[in-house]
């Protein structure tokens, strides 16, 4: 893999435009999420080596260590099938060369389907590289990797998924960084769509490929390696069987969510061109071609008209209400807030989406 040179200034690289309309929702939503309460982590996942795991004495933080024992984790006691969900996480400080710490959903099973966050360690002064991989009925190889635009051992940062009958959409701090659309209907391509997964997190020796492809090991007089995640967020359906009525009625499988408008559409390809490192969609050699799902950004099942809008059947989709500018990262707004506070969010929440369609019907003229 050609590996970019990186930086963490972004002064030279800037984001796409928001619309005035999901500034202001925005605005409010992030207010509303200041005055949330930490989460009690201790109350959602079960914890495994605890030797090198440990929830910190307010029970809203969770260290997961790797030493040369072995790696540690952490597992959701709930299960999801559909939902919108964020965890703030803080990476290894220094010399994380040869680490991998995750954040994931997955089932379990020969045909499981996974949704991953990972992040490959580096050397002191080299950038951490962030993989995300998708698995649908057991079939993954879809490795796709970016360098990220701030360095993420110094604070947390917010790494969301939205997943709806859809789309899949991964996040970090609200910005866009990969879709992957429903299009089985016209490709074959399954999509996650039937299995319950869990939430979990780990770190791990990873040294045989994690970082120059395995040419860079772990430093073990650097362990214990700690990374630190907190603040976790899950508007989610639990039921199997209920899943499309409980989804279909949930905000973040509205029609303004069930695809990237062209605006976020942008966003994504102001990642891929500036900090996009590796894609499997343009690996030709590995896959004797490109995979049919890489066509698409958007899902099948919805109509568009040749200006790449939603047709009359559904609503024109705008600006995501949690995009902000990557050139000063903050808290992903709503995703970072307790479940606790979560009814005071869904007004906002409400109030943001009107936002949203009364920006629709002016520019359509209604």
């Amino acid at each position: 893999m050609n590996e970019k040179k990186q930086t963490f200034d972004s002064q030279s690289r800037t984001l796409p435009e928001v619309g005035l309309v999901t500034l202001l929702a925005a605005a409010i939503v992030i207010w509303s999420a200041n005055v949330a309460l930490g989460e009690d982590m201790s109350a959602l996942f079960a914890l495994s080596s605890p030797g090198r795991s440990t929830f910190t004495t307010d029970n809203q933080e969770v260290l997961l260590g790797l030493n040369q024992e072995g790696g540690s984790g952490l597992s959701s006691y709930s299960q999801y099938l559909f939902g919108y969900f964020n965890m703030r996480v803080k990476m290894i400080p220094g010399n994380s060369a040869g680490t991998v710490t995750t954040f994931y959903f997955t089932s379990f099973g020969d045909a499981h389907d996974e949704l991953d966050f990972e992040f490959l360690g580096n050397v002191t002064g080299q950038p951490i590289i962030l993989q995300t991989n998708i698995y649908a009925s057991g079939k993954g190889d879809r490795e796709q990797r970016i360098f990220l635009w701030f360095d993420p051992t110094l604070d947390f940062h917010n790494y969301t998924i939205l997943w709806n009958p859809q789309q899949v959409v991964f996040y970090v701090d609200g910005v866009p960084i990969r879709v992957y659309p429903n299009v089985e209907a016209a490709t074959g391509v399954p999509y996650l769509k039937s299995q319950l997964m869990y939430a979990m997190g780990t770190i791990w020796d990873g040294d045989s490929w994690a970082t120059e492809g395995g040419r860079v090991k772990i430093d073990w007089d650097n362990a214990p390696f700690i990374a630190s995640y907190r603040d976790y967020f899950a508007d989610a359906c639990t039921d199997n069987d209920a899943s499309t009525t409980c989804a279909m009625a949930k905000w973040w499988s509205q029609p303004q969510l069930q695809a990237l408008d062209d605006s976020l559409i942008g966003q994504l390809d102001w990642v891929k061109k500036n900090y996009m490192v590796y894609d499997y969609c343009n690996d030709y050699a590995r896959f004797n071609g490109t995979p049919p799902e890489c066509a698409y950004t958007r899902p099948t099942s919805i109509l568009y008209n040749t200006n790449s809008s939603l047709s009359s059947s559904a609503p024109s989709p705008t600006s995501s209400p949690f995009s902000v500018n990557p050139s000063s990262p903050g808290p992903s707004p709503v995703l970072s807030m307790s479940s606790r506070t979560l009814k005071y969010a869904q007004p906002i929440i409400l109030l943001s989406t009107s936002l949203i369609i009364l920006h629709i019907s002016m520019q359509a003229g209604f």
